[in-house]
């Protein structure tokens, strides 16, 4: 559990670093949730596309797009190709913006990057935005120019995510309206972190009085963690008291991995904590250029060094096969 480890590197750390990784933790939820995000955030669009076939991601396209010329405010870009009912190729562009005001320009940036990736790769892109900020009043949906006769319109359906959680996901209880609350819980209590701790706890306990299988229960739950990082005493609490949770339920969905854990004899050391979660999500990450990864390449994946795992994690853009990632690793070993 990434939570877990990072946050007891030093207890002597202030509120501000529980600050969580955001754009990480959305990136996943969008990578391996992406149907159902689309079908709750932009239904109109859900209905068109051949969920039969599925999504090709093309990180390498928008790294080209962005470049050293994009600004890190709160912010995940992920552009990837579906095909539709009928038969056509669509490239799509989700802009996710996580902030707890508004930006000056954001409009006419969203229409940069939709303007750019047609300029570079001659396609018709549609570009989508889903507002996870807690600025009420601000809804961006165009981006317009007009001059002398002369003039561009760009206009972009927006998910506010602070809307759906308070009208119509107010009883939904699908890992999109989960993952959307944690977002809002996380940026409400950025500073408070007493509050951050009542939040997380009653979010993850609600996952187990809403029917959900342990599988599930263990994959939002490692979405809230990832969002909603803990002051490491509160992390502490957080832990006991979960497990204190799990035991009068009878229900060791999450705390159950730990033992076993131990049991295996894994250590619960931070450094090695820190180096299974990176360990693990690029495996995870892998899967999707490269398919099924043979026991035989995941071993030599975990027999890195950590400065061989970190050089893979950065070089994941460039791998688009199996046979991509073997040349990768017969490479690190020379």
């Amino acid at each position: 559990m990434k939570e877990l480890t990072v946050n007891s590197i030093n207890p002597d750390l202030s509120h501000e670093n529980q600050d969580s990784d955001y754009d990480g933790a959305w990136k996943e939820a969008l990578r391996f949730h992406l149907r159902d995000f689309i079908e709750r955030c932009f239904a109109e669009l859900a209905v068109l596309i051949n969920w039969d076939q599925e999504p090709q991601w093309l990180d390498k396209e928008m790294s080209q797009i962005i470049g050293q010329s994009r600004h890190r405010n709160r912010e995940v870009d992920l552009l990837f190709k579906v095909e539709l009912k009928d038969g056509r190729e669509q490239w799509i562009l989700c802009h996710l913006e996580i902030q707890t005001n508004r930006e000056t320009g954001f409009e006419f940036r969203i229409g940069l990057y939709n303007a750019g990736l047609k300029w570079l790769f001659r396609q018709n892109v549609l570009t989508l935005v889903i507002l996870a900020d807690l600025d009420r009043d601000w809804r961006p949906m165009e981006d317009r120019f007009e001059l002398g006769g002369f003039g561009t319109h760009t206009w972009f359906p927006i998910c506010k995510v602070l809307d759906r959680i308070e009208g119509d996901w107010m009883d939904d209880t699908s890992l999109v309206s989960q993952v959307a609350r944690a977002q809002i819980a996380a940026l409400r209590t950025s500073s408070d972190p007493e509050a951050r701790f009542n939040a997380k706890t009653q979010l993850v306990r609600n996952l187990y009085d809403l029917g959900y299988n342990a599988s599930d229960v263990r994959e939002i739950f490692r979405l809230i963690d990832w969002m909603m990082h803990l002051r490491p005493d509160l992390s502490r609490r957080f832990k006991n008291e979960l497990n204190d949770f799990e035991k009068e339920r009878n229900m060791p969905y999450v705390t159950s991995i730990e033992r076993i854990a131990k049991e295996e004899g894994i250590e619960e050391g931070i450094e090695q904590g820190i180096e299974q979660g990176i360990v693990l999500t690029v495996l995870k990450l892998l899967k999707r250029p490269c398919g099924p990864i043979p026991d035989d390449v995941q071993q030599s994946i975990r027999d890195l060094s950590s400065e061989q795992v970190q050089m893979l994690a950065e070089a994941i853009f460039d791998i688009h096969s199996l046979e991509d990632l073997k040349t990768w690793l017969r490479s690190s070993n020379h």
